[in-house]
């Protein structure tokens, strides 16, 4: 069971995605999707591009604290200058943890830093973003209970108690790493925790890029939609589950189709338009700037052999022309 149970649970979201995906294109016409493209304010767009660029630049000053908390050969802006590549091209391809981390390996092992080194680095810089959005989840639903059980379509009381047991996790959590300070073992791995001063570090870029990835589709929206920005956020966190969960590179098409259950109160052609640029800001055009800089760096980091082959080269013809 525990072998196929995640496959099983895969399976049956992205069955789910593709059922409300497939009811949904046969009632729209996706010409009204494109057109409310042109609807959208200029100003929104660019906010939304400014909420992209947030998220990414509070990505890559963490990594630099993070690379000096490790306290390995790796400088601050190789390591900002790594997550501004690595992190676009997980979120792309999905498992940013494997994904991103093979990027990272590639980087961080280049300038000699040891395996053991970059495993903790690719732990505590996925920390953040799940210890996020279990946090907003939680206040979600207790600080806006009555909106957050309307838009799931359950009781108040169940919404409400069901932030208030994510909160205690947290607070376990916390108080764990305030008294803890030998490893801890999950199944077969050991692994330390991070100390007090980096986990409230990990929270508030954890926050700050949940919200600011939020904001991003929360500004495309149509004005005519009233539905307060905390409301908002447990909507977005419970799609963004489901598309980690569903194992599909980016939750594509599991996202969409999350949003399109969870507010049926905007029409389908102006939601799947704003969803559609919110990837263009928040995934495709980093993923674009990613592999452009990868480029870049294999290039110039390729630059001093091929000095040095050359040189090697100049030398051995010398050498046969003095013979």
């Amino acid at each position: 069971m525990r072998r196929w149970l995640p496959f099983v649970v895969s399976g049956a979201i992205v069955a789910f995605a593709l059922h409300v995906l497939y009811g949904t294109v046969q009632r729209i016409d996706f010409r009204d999707v494109l057109s409310h493209l042109g609807t959208i304010p200029l100003e929104s767009v660019v906010l939304a591009a400014l909420f992209a660029a947030t998220v990414y630049l509070t990505l890559a000053t963490y990594e630099a604290i993070v690379a000096r908390f490790v306290d390995g050969p790796v400088s601050g802006r190789r390591a900002a200058l790594t997550a501004l590549i690595a992190t676009p091209i997980g979120h792309a391809i999905g498992w940013g943890a494997l994904s991103g981390g093979a990027v990272r390996y590639r980087l961080y092992a280049a300038v000699d830093m040891r395996p053991l080194d970059i495993g903790r680095m690719v732990l505590y810089v996925a920390m953040p973003y799940a210890a996020a959005l279990g946090l907003l989840l939680g206040l979600a639903l207790v600080l806006r209970a009555d909106e957050a059980a309307e838009l799931l379509r359950v009781q108040a009381d169940l919404a409400r108690g069901s932030g208030l047991a994510l909160l205690a996790l947290h607070a376990a959590y916390i108080v764990l790493v305030l008294r803890r300070r030998a490893p801890v073992q999950v199944g077969r791995i050991w692994f330390r925790l991070p100390p007090p001063n980096l986990t409230a570090v990990q929270y508030v870029i954890g926050i700050t890029e949940v919200c600011c990835a939020a904001g991003v589709l929360y500004v495309l929206l149509p004005a005519s939609v009233e539905l307060p920005f905390l409301a908002f956020v447990a909507v977005y966190v419970l799609a963004i589950l489901a598309g980690l969960a569903s194992s599909v590179p980016a939750g594509l098409g599991v996202f969409e189709s999350m949003l399109l259950v969870l507010l049926p109160q905007v029409p389908p052609e102006q939601l799947l338009g704003a969803a559609l640029v919110y990837r263009l800001l928040l995934s495709v055009a980093p993923l674009a700037f990613a592999l452009l800089l990868f480029g870049a760096y294999e290039t110039w980091s390729r630059l001093p052999e091929q000095r040095r082959r050359a040189a090697e080269r100049a030398a051995a013809r010398a050498a046969r022309d003095e013979r």
